[in-house]
């Protein structure tokens, strides 16, 4: 889910639009203001809005390589793990609104989340050794029903509104 300034390029150009997270390492630039900057100081030279915004700052950038270059907006958005922290969220486009790149985002973070569970937690990756497509079709589909089973659980344990 997270992107660097080529992979969007390189993804732009076979004419897709993405959203994506954006690292906040200080080896990563992009043009703003006139000056390649790296996230960590673009946030910090913008005013944040305040209150219970969606989000903290939105703002336009240009990623550049070589001689080519695309507009791409940086929205930055609270961290729900740690209050202080934000999480860069970029967008190749423009034509979406700030509200709409954190819904798509927030949904493919989900998807995330169940894939990491299922390779790590159930054994989605490590636990079929046969190369049969049907096999490993079913094994797919075993691990995908652990994970519901599990879900329904949870959620019986920690909702109230749950019967």
């Amino acid at each position: 889910m997270f992107c660097s300034p080529s992979s969007l390029i390189s993804i732009k150009e076979m004419g897709y639009d993405i959203i994506a997270m954006a690292k906040k390492t200080p080896k990563i630039h992009y043009l703003y203001d006139g000056k390649m900057q790296p996230l960590t100081e673009i946030y910090k030279k913008n005013k944040k809005r305040r209150g219970r915004s969606r989000y903290l700052l939105s703002v336009e950038v240009t990623i550049k390589k070589d001689d080519y270059s695309i507009p791409a907006r940086i929205v930055y958005v609270r961290n729900r793990n740690k209050r202080k922290d934000y999480l860069a969220i970029i967008t190749t486009d423009m034509n979406i609104s700030e509200d709409e790149v954190i819904r798509i985002c927030r949904k493919r973070w989900d998807i995330e989340v169940f894939f990491k569970v299922c390779k790590s937690y159930l054994k989605l990756g490590k636990g079929c050794n046969s190369l049969s497509y049907d096999a490993m079709t079913a094994h797919v589909a075993i691990v995908f029903t652990r994970y519901m089973l599990l879900a329904v659980e949870n959620r019986q344990q920690s909702d109230l509104r749950t019967l």
